[in-house]
């Protein structure tokens, strides 16, 4: 199983501060697509605690959830939808630096007044959806793409991270010291007293990417931040271990899609 490191005290801040905000339930579902239970947020609505009560609804509720959390995964973007009983439901998968999901945060139980309640339910159901917090699509893609800026936050402090195994920290770490030389299966597999199979089969598991993969990455994340920062293509270049600045900007281009003067501060 696949270990989180969460700031609990801090994610619970964020959260409740959201819920005061906006007065609508936010919560945060994990890798295994479980409800985090550590954060003091708005519970449940009647509604949807009363139609949950049927063991039919609640498994129509779960695979509900199931399917669109799989479907923010892959969006690895704000999703926002209509759940199976009319509500408006929103999502924003967190993915980390190294590119590993580690959960979405999920919005909703909010009333679409484009959607009556059903002729189907009872009294009581209908009297709870009419109480429910009226939202438009568009209010909800706008709480989406704030939350989407928070995430932002929560990964640059490491609010909810992915623990790593303490080689894969080691090769972290290593990388982070060595990316201006060249790098080698060899140097990484020294680093941690293992072989170059056991780095070449498990790191691309661990990291979502191969090692030469990763390298080339956080290379050209220093890049651009360097570039951001007024730094020259040349001394960029340098400092990064490139051959020379014209093999940097065309490595750059390749991996940005953009050259890197689109990056220089005006």
């Amino acid at each position: 199983m696949i270990s989180y490191a969460i700031a609990t005290g801090e994610m619970d801040q964020l959260m409740s501060r959201l819920r005061r905000l906006f007065d609508v339930r936010i919560t945060f579902f994990d890798m295994q697509k479980r409800e985090l239970e550590a954060f003091h947020i708005k519970s449940m609505s009647p509604f949807c605690a009363l139609l949950r009560r049927s063991r039919s609804n609640a498994r129509f509720c779960a695979a509900c959830d199931g399917q669109h959390l799989d479907r923010a995964k892959r969006l690895r973007d704000v999703h926002i939808y209509h759940c199976h009983s009319g509500l408006i439901e929103g999502m924003v998968p967190l993915y980390d630096r190294r590119n590993i999901y580690l959960g979405s945060i999920v919005f909703g139980q909010l009333r679409d007044p484009a959607h009556p309640p059903s002729p189907a339910w009872g009294a009581e159901l209908r009297r709870r959806y009419l109480k429910l917090p009226e939202f438009s699509v568009k209010r909800a893609i706008d709480i989406g793409l704030l939350l989407k800026e928070l995430c932002e936050y929560i990964i640059a402090n490491e609010l909810v991270r992915y623990r790593n195994k303490p080689w894969a920290e080691k090769l972290e770490d290593f990388v982070e010291r060595h990316l201006p030389e060249k790098i080698t299966a060899a140097h990484l597999a020294r680093e941690v007293n293992r072989s170059e199979s056991f780095v070449a089969h498990h790191f691309q598991a661990e990291f979502g990417q191969t090692p030469r993969q990763y390298i080339l990455k956080r290379r050209m994340e220093e890049a651009r931040i360097m570039i951001e920062n007024g730094e020259s293509v040349q001394r960029t270049a340098g400092r990064l271990g490139f051959y020379d600045a014209f093999h940097f900007s065309k490595a750059f281009r390749k991996f940005w899609k953009q050259p890197p003067s689109t990056f220089k501060p005006a």
